[in-house]
């Protein structure tokens, strides 16, 4: 009987082991994750909830990458620049202040500035490394991040949905700004921080 038991408790940890080994091989099909560590930020969001995001984020920069801009790739840095002021000065109207922020709001605002950059640069063709440079440069500046490494606060902008959000709001954010001139409140850097951190 013992022996029965036994063999019934192995048979049905290695149909859980098979299950589970499948469901690590679906996901990873659709979650493609680098290697750098990891940042925490903001409240965790479960598996389900980060697949969301990067289907989300996936369609909008796929629909910011098929515009067509004639702006010189200088007019855009400059472009990025004013956008990040307004966005600064809006949430400091709102009692928000990023300067001395903690580094996960920061990581958050980084996440959303380099969404904007991308936002505003897809059209320029050759010169997008360039200017990606200079965007990084931009968020150095605007958020005074000190020591912090922007590239590396970028190389786990996929761990999370939280800063996929943020990403996300600011491509879409400097999409409708190009256009129009304004950033919609629901596309704003101070709700897209305020969405996704508990402040």
């Amino acid at each position: 009987m013992t022996g029965f038991i036994v063999g019934a408790v192995e048979i049905g940890l290695a149909v859980l082991l098979g299950i589970l080994a499948y469901r690590i091989a679906t996901l990873s099909r659709f979650h493609q994750v680098t290697a750098a560590p990891r940042i925490p930020v903001g409240p965790p969001s479960g598996v389900h909830g980060s697949l969301e995001a990067a289907a989300a984020t996936r369609d909008a920069y796929q629909r910011v990458a098929t515009r067509h801009s004639r702006l010189h790739p200088a007019d855009i840095v400059t472009q990025l620049h004013i956008l990040a002021s307004l966005q600064q000065t809006d949430a400091r109207r709102h009692g928000l202040e990023l300067q001395g922020a903690d580094r996960s709001l920061k990581v958050l605002a980084a996440a959303y500035f380099y969404g904007a950059a991308y936002g505003l640069t897809f059209s320029a063709g050759q010169d997008r490394e360039k200017i990606t440079d200079s965007a990084v440069k931009v968020i150095q500046h605007a958020l005074d991040l000190g020591n912090m490494s922007v590239h590396q606060i970028l190389a786990t902008l996929t761990e999370s949905s939280s800063t996929l959000h943020c990403y996300r709001n600011g491509l879409e954010g400097a999409e409708h700004w190009q256009a129009h001139r304004f950033v919609p409140d629901n596309q704003s850097l101070y709700a897209s921080l305020t969405a996704n951190a508990l402040i």
